[in-house]
């Protein structure tokens, strides 16, 4: 146990609660929790970035990394419904979390897994994160080294 969302199992205690994700092209009602990542809100950063990044890629393996519940992944999910969309976290309520979220949006083109169960071989098309930064710089690079050589 932990007392950050970047923790497998936060301590905080539960405070269940729903935030709704509004872009021009998407509507979704979040559900989230406390122990994770701006439980009360859609992040200032998260949301300039799905307001303003290009379009995900149509197919392929996208990733979100450090997932949270799920907003990142949802909107690419529901952007490019013919790409298989991987969430990954080390938080597992998080991970629980959307993949309640995927299902009540009904997304299925969304897996959400811990970091221990990616397989190495797993290549994708494109990353997209806000990343944790509170994990610390150290920890914050060590994170990107692990995944952005899985970029093809």
């Amino acid at each position: 146990m932990g007392d950050h969302y970047f923790a497998e199992r936060p301590a905080a205690a539960g405070r269940r609660r729903t935030v709704d994700l509004v872009l021009p092209d998407l509507h979704l009602r979040l559900d989230t929790d406390s122990g994770m990542f701006s439980p009360d809100r859609i992040d200032p950063g998260t949301r300039i970035l799905l307001e303003t990044a290009p379009a995900p890629p149509a197919t392929g393996d996208l990733l979100d990394l450090g997932c949270g519940y799920g907003p990142i992944a949802l909107t690419l999910a529901s952007r490019s419904p013919q790409a298989s969309v991987w969430g990954v976290d080390v938080n597992r309520k998080a991970l629980e979390t959307a993949e309640g979220n995927a299902q009540a949006a009904g997304l299925y083109n969304v897996r959400f897994i811990s970091v221990d169960e990616a397989d190495p071989g797993l290549r994708f098309d494109a990353i997209w994160s806000n990343p944790p930064i509170r994990i610390g710089k150290a920890a914050l690079h060590d994170l990107l080294l692990a995944w952005l050589p899985r970029l093809t």
